[in-house]
C-alpha cells in the first residue's frame, strides 16, 4: 500500500518544505496576523515574491500527485478487497463498498483541510521579512542566479516529495488494518461498524 504513503505527505511535506523551500523560520504564534483583506503594499510584494519562487507550480505537483496517490490507493484496496473475498455479492457487497466510500471520504477531506503551500508562505514571508528585505529577495529570485536557485528548490523538493512516498505511514496502515477488519465482520455477516 505504498501509494497511501504520498497521500498524507504530499500534504505534510508543504508545511516541511516551506521552511525549507523558502529558508524561513516561523514564528509560532501570529501566523495569521498580517494577514489583511486589503492588499497591502507588502502583501503585492510577498505574492510577487511567490510567483518567482514558483509556487504554485509546486502547488500544482503535488496536487497532481496526491490525485494519483489517492486513485492508485483506491484501486489497490479494491483489488486486495476483490481477491480476498472473490464471491462478495448482494447486500454484502453494497456494504463494503459503502464502507470504503466512507473511508476515501475522509481521506480526502483529511487532505483538503491542510493549509495550502501558498498560503503558509504568505504568512510566513508576511510575518518574518520587512518590506526592505522582500525587496532584496525580489531582485535575487529576479537575477538568473536566483531563477536558477528558484529551479533547483523546486526539483529538490519533487525529489523529496517522492522520498517521502517511499516511508510507511503507521497512522495509515492502522487505519486500513481497521478497514479490513471491519470488512472481514460485513463478510462474515457480524453487521456493519464503523471503520
Amino acid at each position: 500500500m505504498h501509494s497511501l504513503e504520498g497521500i498524507h505527505h504530499v500534504r505534510i511535506a508543504r508545511a516541511v518544505l516551506c521552511g525549507w523551500v523558502c529558508c524561513v523560520t516561523l514564528a509560532s504564534s501570529g501566523m495569521a496576523t498580517e494577514a489583511a483583506t486589503i492588499e497591502s503594499p507588502k502583501a503585492i510584494k510577498v505574492e510577487k515574491l511567490l510567483t518567482l519562487i514558483r509556487v504554485s507550480e509546486l502547488e500544482s505537483e503535488y496536487d497532481s500527485l496526491t490525485q494519483k496517490y489517492v486513485s492508485d490507493y483506491e484501486q489497490q484496496i479494491r483489488k486486495t478487497i476483490v481477491s480476498t473475498y472473490p464471491n462478495l455479492a448482494g447486500e454484502k457487497k453494497k456494504q463494503i463498498d459503502q464502507l470504503l466510500d466512507a473511508f476515501l471520504k475522509d481521506i480526502r477531506k483529511s487532505i483538503g483541510q491542510v493549509e495550502t503551500l501558498h498560503d503558509h508562505l504568505k504568512h510566513a514571508y508576511s510575518n518574518n521579512f520587512g518590506e526592505d528585505e522582500l525587496d532584496r529577495l525580489i531582485a535575487h529570485y529576479s537575477s538568473p542566479l536566483g531563477e536558477k536557485d528558484a529551479g533547483m528548490k523546486k526539483s529538490a523538493a519533487i525529489e523529496y516529495n517522492k522520498m517521502w512516498t517511499t516511508q510507511f505511514m503507521n497512522q495509515y496502515k492502522a487505519r486500513v488494518e481497521k478497514l479490513f477488519q471491519v470488512v472481514a465482520l460485513v463478510v462474515k455477516g457480524k453487521g456493519k461498524q464503523g471503520a
